[in-house]
């Protein structure tokens, strides 16, 4: 998903002209890259860590088994069974031996592939697409423009995930049904593989859902780049 390209100039001017019929202000965001889930590695390679000498148990490899010969060779240690006079020493060092190596590897895998972000829950994904949008929104000066009428798209590629968020000067006026088409028509194109040509008719539906509230004032002043933003 988020290999899919995005033609600035065709959005931009998209913006252009749906902003010419209205007054509001129109901002489209784009975020290839996953939001940060440094969580889901370490809660996993937790998990699997605690679960990793049950099931070698279960399987009959205790740790201490394949420890001893390794031991005996470095250290000189020699153990008669489980009763020998290190053995509760070379099975508590094989099992820590044993869970480093799996949170270890359970970690790295995890964190630098895509099961980062499969591996986070659909509610955490969608929550941190949420903040990071209404973030963008108040850093970018939506809720700043003269009529309280910025409206931003923003897209999450990896999360999947579309919102628009209007300001409350829009809110009020504009039905919310009109914003969920303006998701869906972007979202359609997404899966199609045609980021731009899913932005430019984002952008339209929006500047026709503006228009019919927020016609243009007789000077219309730009108060916001005309301009797709990658982050």
């Amino acid at each position: 998903m988020s290999q899919l390209k995005i033609d600035h100039a065709r959005v931009n001017a998209a913006i252009a002209q749906a902003e010419a019929t209205t007054s509001g202000e129109i901002t489209c965001v784009v975020r290839a890259k996953a939001l940060d889930y440094s969580a889901t590695p370490i809660g996993w390679a937790a998990a699997l860590t605690l679960l990793a000498p049950l099931v070698t148990a279960g399987m009959g490899l205790m740790p201490h088994a394949w420890l001893e010969p390794l031991l005996s060779r470095v250290l000189g240690w020699h153990s008669i069974g489980v009763s020998g006079q290190y053995a509760t020493w070379e099975m508590a060092l094989g099992l820590t031996a044993l869970q480093v190596v799996v949170f270890a590897i359970t970690w790295a895998v995890i964190n630098f592939t895509p099961l980062k972000v499969w591996l986070t829950p659909k509610a955490t994904r969608l929550k941190k697409a949420h903040e990071k949008a209404m973030e963008q929104f108040y850093s970018r000066g939506l809720h700043l423009t003269a009529g309280r009428t910025g409206v931003m798209i923003f897209c999450a590629l990896e999360e999947h995930f579309v919102e628009v968020i209007a300001d409350e000067g829009i809110y009020s006026k504009v039905d919310k049904a009109l914003w969920n088409d303006t998701v869906a028509v972007l979202l359609k194109h997404i899966k199609a593989g045609d980021l731009t040509t899913g932005f430019v008719e984002a952008v339209a539906a929006c500047g026709v859902a503006l228009a019919g509230h927020f016609p243009p004032n007789p000077n219309n002043p730009n108060e916001l780049p005309d301009v797709l933003i990658e982050i």
